[in-house]
């Protein structure tokens, strides 16, 4: 399959025809579960916590959370996370006591003011309408030292965490190399260093990812000319952190279908959600992997 990409550099314009080949091993679909309520139509990121997808927006709407009913297609709850601020809200991951809501989207790679709100799970049994944070996780990755502006041509833009064990680990998007490297946080309240740790070259760019505490598989999501993709990842452990052990699943037949969160399900179902595009409306899907 043949795709023509237009870069732009300057006022030049590049156009770029590349080449992705279906391996018929690794070839598998998503199912459409339903066209996501209007109010979801930037979600960039997805978890499920008692039986709801809890999503959020991302840069330009409102500091709130959604919890999204995957049966009824409806949105049961809206909570916004009083003393908040959405500058760009890339991705939702949990532990067993808390919901985490990554705010370091970085497409210029300039920001100082990387952030992380940490919500208690008991504050999402209030009727309130808004709720507050338990605390706020800042930080700085270890090996920035230029925070010159350029626009989707930076190593330190993140869309996807997860939380495992005590610590919180993070995967950029590298827009020029398509590899994420990963970095590790406490998951704790305060300010702190993010730690490299290592390098993969997801040959891509990666938006959101997501742990399964059971079998110990992680996922990252993404696209690559707005090609989906997934990469498997089996056996990930903190203590000794391998990629290694992967494969990849391209979703060739969803080309424009822009993939920005990811969640398991208490099934063990995987479901991917897609932010409104150019050629696709907002839609929750399961990912056959």
């Amino acid at each position: 399959m043949k795709y023509k990409i237009a870069y732009t550099t300057g006022m030049a314009l590049i156009m770029v025809t590349c080449s992705l080949i279906k391996d018929p091993e690794e070839e598998r679909t998503l199912i459409r579960i339903a066209d996501l309520p209007a109010d979801m139509q930037e979600s960039s990121g997805i978890t499920e916590y008692q039986d709801l997808l809890w999503s959020i927006n991302d840069s330009g709407n409102e500091p709130a959370i959604h919890g999204y009913n995957k049966r009824s297609n409806t949105i049961e709850r809206k909570l916004i996370i009083d003393g908040a601020a959405n500058i760009d809200w890339e991705e939702i991951t949990q532990d067993d006591n808390h919901l985490y809501i990554g705010d370091f989207g970085n497409n210029y790679g300039d920001r100082h003011d990387l952030r992380i709100y940490i919500i208690d799970k008991s504050a999402l049994q209030t009727t309130s309408d808004t709720i507050p944070f338990s605390g706020l996780i800042t930080y700085n990755y270890e090996d920035q030292t230029d925070f010159t502006p350029d626009n989707m041509n930076t190593p330190f833009d993140c869309e996807a965490f997860i939380a495992i064990e005590d610590s919180l680990v993070l995967f950029t998007k590298d827009w020029r190399t398509e590899q994420t490297s990963l970095y590790t946080l406490p998951a704790v309240p305060g300010d702190f260093t993010a730690h490299f740790r290592k390098k993969f070259n997801a040959a891509g760019l990666v938006t959101a990812a997501a742990y399964s505490t059971g079998n110990g598989d992680l996922l990252l999501l993404g696209y690559r000319y707005y090609t989906p993709f997934i990469h498997v990842v089996h056996g990930f452990r903190l203590t000794a952190i391998s990629m290694s052990n992967s494969r990849r699943i391209d979703y060739f037949d969803f080309s424009g279908v822009q993939t920005e969160g990811i969640a398991y399900s208490a099934d063990g179902s995987v479901y991917v959600s897609s932010e409104l595009s150019p050629v696709a409306i907002q839609t929750l899907y399961r990912a056959e992997i």
